[in-house]
């Protein structure tokens, strides 16, 4: 069976319309091409549930390394590589790393992010949920994006890596642009800026490391540098970059654009809200439905590293492969009635949101938990939820890869607890 070719209807990923609102796309390509060829993009993007799993799997064929590298795209304008030869050289590590590398820098970090660890920080994210909610509440309406989604897991990131939570702005604009260009839809300008604050944010993060060697800290920052491989050697410069990278991602990416989706699924499922502020415990699944629904991650690349096939579609050696777990978090053969939110869904957690295998990503319990924490606040604190007329948008930024809306106006009412 061949791949098809020519886009359905002459709609590709790199169209903004199509990323504002794909889940049509994303039905169409996993009935009629789970394996398909993007000729705008020159990338295979798969769609189908089954599909994903298989080539999560075979991670001797479909390889990580290199494959987030938005240059092997596209070339970047000269002025990027001249910022980039006066910082630090980038380390395949984790997310774009593959075993046995890849195996190693995992044992090193994985402690941080356990399950117990993550569950022992729930009630110090509780107090951050309720801290940022005092600050607005008497208000009814309020920008929940910037005013709560950004601050939450930018606080909880802070305080892990043991920086000044005033620096905490300065995290969502170097995260920001260590992934726009993965999104291929800057101008050379914009790639030139995000090169430029990649570059701050090295100088500032290998400064606070150079301090932690003069000074340790109870803080990931000294933990990481104490870490060693089973040959005994620690992570050099580069590589505690690229880590701390990752972590400043999975700590606030995913978890802002969740909490922004999660209110919004809210406010337009009152039955199912109704549910939850009756049985609060309902509240994890709700979590992972938001995660299934609007997954942050909509999809990450693969490159294939020798003929072989997928599903029955040919793939060459050397071809760029899409997984997008969007779509196959809204397959039906995986998902009852998937485009419905359910918060009793046996089989929630199923979702590819934080993708699967060796390569799930580490901030996944840390997103899972500030999320709770969000919402059971939420809940208890704010009803009759709703949107602030004519003030949204619901526009979301434009990227390849990511799904997060530019802001959310809310109003609401103040529960009175007494």
């Amino acid at each position: 069976m061949d791949a098809v070719t020519g886009a359905p209807g002459d709609r590709s990923l790199a169209h903004l319309e199509v990323q504002e609102n794909p889940y049509d796309y994303y039905d169409v390509l996993r009935d009629q091409a789970p394996v398909y060829f993007d000729p705008h993009l020159k990338v295979h993007i798969v769609t189908r549930y089954d599909l994903l799993m298989e080539a999560i799997r075979r991670t001797d064929v479909f390889s990580n390394i290199g494959s987030q590298a938005p240059a092997e795209m596209r070339a970047p304008p000269p002025e990027v590589k001249e910022i980039e030869a006066q910082g630090w050289p980038k380390v395949n590590t984790m997310v774009t790393n593959d075993p046995p590398s890849h195996t190693r820098y995992r044992k090193m970090v994985d402690y941080a992010f356990t399950p117990k660890r993550v569950r022992a920080m729930k009630p110090y994210m509780d107090e951050i949920a309720n801290m940022l909610i005092d600050k607005f509440i008497g208000r009814g309406e309020v920008e929940l994006i910037h005013e709560f989604a950004v601050p939450v897991p930018l606080y909880v990131i802070a305080d892990q890596l043991g920086v000044p939570r005033a620096d905490a702005p300065k995290f969502k604009i170097w995260s920001d642009a260590s992934v726009a260009p993965l999104g291929l839809m800057l101008s050379d300008d914009q790639w030139v800026d995000s090169a430029r604050k990649v570059l701050e944010f090295q100088r500032y993060f290998v400064a606070a490391l150079d301090e932690r060697r003069e000074s340790p800290r109870d803080d990931l920052l000294s933990a990481l540098l104490e870490v060693r491989d089973d040959d005994g050697q620690p992570l050099n410069n580069g590589e505690l970059l690229s880590i701390i990278s990752q972590v400043l991602v999975a700590g606030n990416e995913t978890t802002t654009n969740s909490i922004a989706a999660g209110m919004t699924l809210l406010i337009d499922n009152p039955e199912q809200q109704r549910i939850l502020r009756e049985d609060p415990a309902r509240i994890p699944t709700f979590v992972e439905e938001t995660l299934r629904l609007e997954s942050a991650v909509q999809g990450l690349f693969r490159i294939v590293k020798e003929d072989t096939e997928l599903g029955g579609f040919p793939l060459p050696k050397g071809a760029r492969v899409m997984l997008r777990y969007a779509a196959a978090n809204r397959d039906g053969a995986k998902f009852a009635e998937p485009e419905r939110l359910d918060v009793c869904r046996g089989n929630a957690g199923a979702h590819l949101a934080f993708g699967a295998g060796i390569h799930h990503c580490l901030g996944a319990q840390l997103a899972r938990y500030e999320m709770i924490a969000s919402f059971e606040a939420i809940l208890a604190r704010m009803g009759n939820l709703g949107y602030a007329s004519s003030r949204n948008s619901f526009e979301h930024h434009p990227h390849l890869c990511l799904r997060g809306l530019k802001e959310l106006w809310i109003t609401f009412d103040e529960i009175n607890k007494d």
